[in-house]
């Protein structure tokens, strides 16, 4: 079996975000030598667009892997309970605030009970495949 990709869905905050940050690092450094705007600005404005590009999603298998700052996370298909669309602004592994609330059968999975929200740019085509694989996934509306 191959891997299928999602990528992120990026809302329109995390764009105002990636346009204000790196711009207000710029204008602190209009009174600084000219190294410290190529070093330290550029240096954090790429770790702002780190932040924005480095979140996706990945099908292998019977696993999730969630990729967020280009770490993988591995979650368990087989043990997931329920999925529900969802809107929110809880800091997650998501760049938009559609999302799909993900929750788990097994506590042990994320060690905690709390869901993971994650925003793949189709939702219904990431539903649909996750459900292929567990057939026992509840899909909330």
């Amino acid at each position: 079996m191959g891997k299928t990709i999602y990528r992120s869905k990026i809302g329109w905050w995390a764009w105002l975000c990636l346009l204000i940050v790196p711009l207000s690092f710029w204008f602190t450094a209009i009174d600084m030598p000219w190294w410290y705007g190529v070093c330290v600005c550029g240096g954090l404005s790429a770790l702002c667009l780190c932040g924005l590009f480095g979140c996706w999603y990945e099908i292998e298998g019977n696993e999730l892997v969630v990729y967020m700052f280009f770490r993988p996370t591995r979650l368990p298909i087989n043990k997931i309970k329920s999925v529900k669309k969802t809107n929110g602004i809880i800091a997650t592994a998501a760049m938009s605030t559609k999302r799909i609330s993900i929750s788990f059968s097994d506590r042990s999975v994320l060690k905690s009970y709390a869901p993971i929200e994650i925003s793949p740019k189709d939702c219904d085509g990431f539903i649909a495949h996750i459900k292929s694989i567990n057939p026992d996934i509840e899909i909330i509306c």
